[in-house]
């Protein structure tokens, strides 16, 4: 018995020419892309320079200062603890950072976004493809591999806003930052 391939229908030809015609104006516009220098001669920076973790507000500071640490808050009497827990999926949940005290407040900070602390996972982790999508789309280094968010444990009896909290941080850090500089094309 021989065996002869179906016809295909007419729906599913027109169906793979569309596909044909997407990937070859995907290749084309990747090329063009690819080929075209920015204006300027630079490239929008997105990225925290290799050896820094982005804070915000354009500060940067160096890897080996990045370690967890005991930050004094003036008006509180006990002090809030800052661990720096790296944005990938495939890291440690940064929930298990420290440990909190029933009552302390626990929340985290991505490069100057207060970002809470409900569903951190969820939120670092888009934050993550996201970024890889975009690096992808603009045919960049994948920036991804040194993202840092900020998880702070502020005591239940310091009543600091966040956005107080990184103020203190980033002045305590303040021998340490350095400005970013950033490459607009």
């Amino acid at each position: 018995m021989r065996a002869e391939s179906p016809e295909l229908m007419p729906w599913a030809r027109s169906s793979i020419a569309i596909l044909c015609l997407l990937l070859a104006a995907s290749v084309l516009s990747r090329i063009h892309t690819y080929r075209i220098q920015p204006e300027g001669g630079g490239v929008v920076a997105w990225e925290a320079p290799s050896g820094f973790v982005d804070l915000g507000d354009g500060i940067l500071l160096p890897r080996d200062v990045a370690q967890p640490m005991i930050l004094p808050i003036e008006s509180c009497s006990s002090s809030a603890s800052v661990y720096f827990a790296q944005v990938s999926p495939y890291e440690p949940d940064p929930s298990l950072l420290g440990r909190p005290r029933p009552g302390d407040r626990v929340f985290y900070v991505y490069r100057g976004w207060h970002l809470g602390n409900r569903f951190i996972n969820i939120s670092l982790n888009l934050i993550y493809f996201s970024r890889r999508a975009y690096a992808r789309w603009k045919m960049q280094k994948i920036p991804t591999t040194e993202d840092f968010a900020l998880k702070f444990i502020v005591p239940s009896s310091c009543k600091a806003s966040p956005e107080a909290v990184m103020a203190v941080f980033r002045t305590t850090l303040q021998p340490f930052v350095f400005p970013a500089v950033q490459s607009r094309g």
